[in-house]
């Protein structure tokens, strides 16, 4: 199924779901009252056995425009959105509460066969997002054709973008900066700047079109009850990004976690190449 991409920059009203009066009520009458009777866990507040609340100031309604896109062409199982609204600035996404526990809890005490059932249905989810085809024309950005987010990319802003190519997107993680046009810096050292040249020169080379992405495969974000992944969590942020940006994103998620990091080629494919590359990038303009 060829998915749909809203137009550029959509607004919040654009992209809320089932926007009624009764739910808006529904909800915040719940975040007054049953929400007591559960833990809250960061943005996310339990208001039901089955329903769960995501709102905070940096909660925005593209994750939830995304579960709807990944759910509406793939398999991959995301929470059902009950509805997202914004109100007074602040958005809120009512989705189904799945059960289960994150899929490192236990790993040691399981058996290989197991574990080698929960990573191929990994695989296989992983896959079947990277076959997602974008729309002509799409550059990195949300599903909606709009910005994006990730906390680990150290900027003034939390959200960014969009970016008509990759190259564009490249250009603006190393802050604009041109080898070709500045002079060696004194901390550098030779070896330093031939790697931010080779980086720059790779980054401003050629590259496939963007790839769908999770862009945040913690351990914590993928849901499983027994040898089944029941699921996937944590869409904000997601999009279209460079086709490595998987991979070296769950790399560094996993930077002090290296057993799950070794896993990563058991569902990811890997790009060593585009990894040293990051590396160089993370060293000098990223938050490691």
């Amino acid at each position: 199924m060829a998915p749909s991409v809203a137009p550029q920059n959509a607004g919040p009203e654009s992209i809320s779901i089932n926007d009624t009066p009764f739910r808006r009520f529904i909800t915040l009458l719940a975040l007054k009252t049953t929400a007591r009777l559960y833990g809250r866990r960061g943005a996310c507040v339990p208001i039901s056995r089955h329903l769960i609340v995501k709102s905070d100031p940096f909660v925005d309604l593209t994750e939830a425009a995304t579960m709807r896109f990944v759910a509406a062409n793939t398999s991959v199982p995301v929470p059902k959105v009950w509805c997202a609204f914004a109100r007074n600035g602040r958005a809120y996404i009512v989705m189904q509460r799945i059960r289960g526990e994150c899929i490192t809890d236990g790993w040691r005490r399981r058996s290989d066969e197991s574990k080698d059932k929960l990573l191929a249905q990994l695989e296989g989810m992983i896959q079947e997002l990277r076959s997602l085809k974008p729309a002509p024309g799409t550059g990195v950005e949300s599903c909606t054709g709009g910005s994006l987010c990730d906390s680990r990319i150290p900027r003034p802003g939390r959200r960014f973008g969009p970016f008509k190519t990759v190259k564009e997107f490249h250009l603006w993680l190393r802050d604009s900066f041109q080898p070709s046009e500045s002079p060696k810096p004194q901390s550098a050292t030779e070896q330093d700047w031939k790697d931010v040249q080779d980086m720059a020169a790779r980054q401003d080379g050629p590259w496939p079109p963007p790839v769908f992405t999770h862009g945040d495969l913690n351990p914590t974000n993928i849901i499983v009850r027994g040898d089944e992944i029941v699921g996937i969590i944590d869409w904000e942020f997601s999009g279209w990004y460079p086709h490595y940006w998987e991979y070296t994103s769950a790399w560094y998620t996993h930077v002090t976690r290296t057993e799950w990091q070794d896993l990563l080629g058991r569902f990811l494919e890997t790009f060593p190449e585009e990894l040293e590359m990051e590396k160089v990038r993370q060293k000098w303009w990223g938050e490691f």
